[in-house]
């Protein structure tokens, strides 16, 4: 985690939601083992797959929200988990700055992520943010040695 930080580059943890069906793939690891990991690398930038399993919720908490401060939440398998309006709700809990683009793929195609996208209730611009604009800002390195 010192390498990735001294780098300015993310870190990608596989999440998954604590409750709803069963899948293969599905892990155990419970939000408050993601939380502790992220309280302990809070200058690290952190992106917690799936969405989270359900942590940007959370993000209304002050203590929680400031403490995630570089953490992002990407979309991977969002048509297998989650409604539709997951990504207009998203943008209300944590911000589209902390959204980016995950498919899942092989396992979900990423037109259907895509799709879901376009369908949302978010801005162009906003939708152009996720899909690849928050990502190229996530992974600029400094020049800095």
């Amino acid at each position: 985690m010192s390498i990735l930080e001294s780098k300015n580059l993310p870190i990608t943890i596989h999440c998954s939601e604590p409750v709803g069906h069963n899948y293969p793939g599905k892990g155990n690891v419970g939000l408050k083992t993601i939380e502790n990991f992220v309280l302990g690398f809070t200058e690290n930038k952190i992106i917690l797959g799936h969405w989270g399993g359900g942590l940007p919720f959370y993000e209304l908490m002050p203590e929680i929200k400031l403490a995630f401060k570089n953490v992002y939440y990407d979309s991977a398998a969002s048509p297998f988990l989650y409604s539709p309006n997951v990504f207009s709700i998203m943008a209300q809990l944590v911000g589209t700055k902390k959204m980016l683009f995950g498919s899942d793929y092989p396992v979900i195609n990423q037109n259907r992520v895509l799709t879901q996208l376009e369908n949302s209730s978010l801005s162009e611009s906003q939708k152009l943010a996720v899909q690849h604009t928050n990502m190229k800002k996530l992974l600029s390195v400094s020049n800095e040695k």
